[in-house]
């Protein structure tokens, strides 16, 4: 029968931090998703307002904006979840009789 050869190639593209885990996962999307909604609403209340002097034109809009802008998305991007601690990542060993 024929045997597998393993090279030192495939075990590093096996190892490879890059094809086990996704960059974002599905907390930062949700992040990111949250802060562009509160870009599209902010910009509906914007145009839904009939005064050009207010407090809505002036002030609340720009500090949503902002925080959108630069609090929100990019803490969407950068956010890293909890790391799993080595006792948790490790398989429990099964016992074999």
């Amino acid at each position: 029968m024929a045997r597998a050869v393993k090279t030192r190639r495939t075990d590093r593209l096996r190892k490879s931090k890059f094809q086990s885990e996704m960059p974002l996962n599905r907390t930062n999307y949700m992040i990111i998703i949250g802060g562009a909604l509160l870009i599209v609403v902010t910009y509906i209340i914007l145009a839904t307002n009939n005064t050009v002097y207010g407090f809505i034109p002036l002030d609340l809009v720009p500090v949503l904006l902002f925080l959108s802008y630069i609090v929100i998305v990019p803490l969407g991007i950068m956010y890293r979840g909890k790391k799993k601690s080595a006792e948790q990542s490790k398989p429990s060993p099964e016992v074999t009789k």
